[in-house]
């Protein structure tokens, strides 16, 4: 039986092959576009990263963006895996917490989200690139740079760095806080580091179910709940909007 790091690493590799993706950093969001995958990003209070939900052929994924952007890059690689290779789930809910706690499909969905978003080949096609055949371990800026290139967390990345044998725990420990005051340092961007507090839809789901309606397809009970399933109570209950002439 093959474990869930195997598996992961497995179908991350498949995923990338079938879709023509490479090795290279990729864009999870632009790939939902092309899959037709709708989602939303929302700025959540509680400790969920994301979940999915799949009603027939309509997927959409929520993302908290009260996480940070390398934090919601990686949950958005998460829900793609349960999407893809969980085709009886009609839904789950994913919340950060320790990984040994986690539910083998958890575990699965957390491989494949680390290999599909930093194969290993890569990372270390990279490394090597930038430090030559020299013997020493990265250092911040090797971090940072690596963090920049494939859009993932600090945190990610000392897992990745450590599952190839580049980093151990000793330098985990020595690496894990600081990141934001070292990327300043360094010039880097900080914004993968800190919270979107996006709040936006792209989606033509909410589209597509106003036209069943209008069409006398579904009933108005039918369309409340395929908007509340779905997460879009705001369209159902926020407040009407004040038009201006020069719209």
């Amino acid at each position: 039986m093959l474990t869930p790091e195997i598996e992961g690493k497995r179908d991350a590799r498949k995923i990338r092959g079938e879709m023509g993706l490479g090795d290279g950093p990729i864009d999870v969001f632009k790939i939902f576009k092309e899959k037709n995958i709708s989602y939303a990003k929302k700025p959540l209070k509680s400790n969920i990263s994301g979940m999915f939900l799949r009603k027939g052929n309509v997927n959409f994924v929520l993302i908290n963006s009260s996480k940070t952007k390398g934090h919601q890059n990686f949950t958005a690689a998460h829900e793609l895996y349960h999407i893809l290779f969980e085709e009886g789930q009609t839904g789950s809910v994913c919340v950060a917490g320790i990984f040994e706690q986690k539910s083998q499909s958890e575990r699965k969905a957390d491989y494949f989200a680390a290999n599909f978003l930093v194969p290993a080949e890569t990372l270390e096609l990279e490394l090597f690139k930038r430090m030559g055949s020299s013997k020493r371990k990265p250092d911040f800026p090797d971090l940072l740079y690596l963090e920049a290139l494939f859009g993932v967390s600090h945190s990610v990345m000392l897992i990745r760095l450590q599952q190839i044998g580049v980093l151990d725990e000793e330098d985990i420990l020595r690496f894990k806080k600081g990141i934001i005051n070292e990327a300043v340092k360094y010039g880097y961007d900080t914004s993968l580091y800190l919270p979107t507090k996006e709040d936006l839809i792209v989606s033509d789901y909410v589209e597509k179910a106003r036209i069943l309606l209008e069409d006398g397809i579904i009933s108005e009970g039918k369309y409340e709940e395929l908007l509340i399933e779905a997460g879009f109570e705001d369209v159902l209950f926020g407040e009407e909007v004040q038009e201006y002439e020069d719209c």
